[in-house]
């Protein structure tokens, strides 16, 4: 029900600032549905509470929703013209902070099936390196892709690079924002923390990640259209992601089951967008993705189920001070 928000985004005319601003809410909120959504199921699937300490979750959620602010009101800034007031953007994002930091903050949730499904957002699990992987994987396929590229049309390996420091700052701006409100903790926490890990209580995680992928598909479709009017995104979602889900599938199990990792992923995905114009999506850079997947499927078997005890599936009479 969350999602049917992006359809009402469309709607909302966009030639006043109270309809822009109406439609950057109701975008926001929208693309916050899946974890949502899995936090309303999980609140009714698994309905056991415990006291939880009024403090103990405002320590989390204060700091949380301070540091969205900054992003936000960041990211705003970089887009918006150079004539808006910095109040205004402050305002703004102080009510669309509160999102993030109310999913940060419900790791420590009363409700047992929403702290189980959210607690890996505090409490990390897994190797270090499998999220050093989540940080670099993406920028590694676009920079080897590229040079590739480059070096087989007769070019130089690394191509010229101008304004270096506004663009890392621009990239510093767009990673924390993708982590916090479009596609990090938002998403993922949502297919991975939810979806995969009930799916994969009884399909391996091969298919339990390619019926998330048809998920995640389905519901970027109204997204796609608000970002994407002239076409062309859709062909890309149905080719190259199933190999992507695979590797975000991947990276959490191989972190048993936790979602910072795949936020992380994600984040580092659609960090590359404003270097399109430096490292560009490539043929080379496609092969290289798809044989990452290839590899991951292969190494570890994907096609097998988990072990049922394994942290990354879903264990309905887990008990309820545990974190799975």
């Amino acid at each position: 029900m969350f999602a049917l928000l992006f359809p009402a985004v469309l709607l909302v005319p966009s030639d006043t600032m109270f309809g822009q601003i109406l439609g950057f809410f109701l975008a926001r909120v929208a693309v916050f549905s899946p974890v949502l959504a899995g936090m309303f199921v999980a609140r009714i699937t698994q309905p056991q509470r415990q006291p939880v300490s009024l403090s103990h979750r405002l320590s989390v959620f204060l700091p949380s929703w301070l540091i969205a602010v900054i992003i936000q009101t960041a990211s705003l800034k970089v887009t918006a013209p150079p004539s808006a007031s910095l109040v205004g953007l402050l305002l703004i994002s102080l009510p669309v902070a509160l999102l993030p930091a109310l999913v940060i903050s419900l790791a420590f949730s009363g409700s047992a099936g929403i702290r189980l499904m959210l607690a890996t957002l505090i409490r990390p699990r897994g190797s270090i390196v499998y999220y050093l992987v989540a940080l670099l994987a993406f920028p590694f396929i676009h920079i080897v892709g590229t040079g590739i590229t480059n070096v087989l049309s007769g070019n130089g390996w690394f191509p010229q690079v101008s304004q270096g420091s506004d663009l890392a700052l621009t990239l510093f701006i767009t990673f924390f924002s993708v982590l916090f409100f479009s596609g990090g903790i938002n998403e993922e926490s949502g297919w991975r923390g939810f979806a995969q890990r009930r799916l994969q209580a009884n399909h391996s995680p091969l298919v339990a990640n390619l019926i998330v992928w048809i998920m995640m598909l389905v519901w970027h479709i109204p997204n796609d259209i608000v970002q994407y009017r002239q076409g062309g995104y859709l062909l890309v979602r149905i080719v190259l992601y199933p190999f992507i889900a695979i590797l975000f599938g991947w990276i959490y199990n191989r972190t048993k089951g936790s979602i910072l990792a795949p936020a992380i992923f994600h984040a580092s995905m659609n960090s590359m967008n404003p270097l399109m114009g430096i490292f560009p999506i490539t043929t080379a850079g496609n092969i290289l993705l798809v044989g990452l997947a290839m590899i991951a499927v292969t190494t570890d078997r994907m096609w097998r189920k988990l072990p049922r005890d394994h942290p990354a599936t879903y264990q309905k009479d887990m008990p309820s001070g545990t974190t799975g």
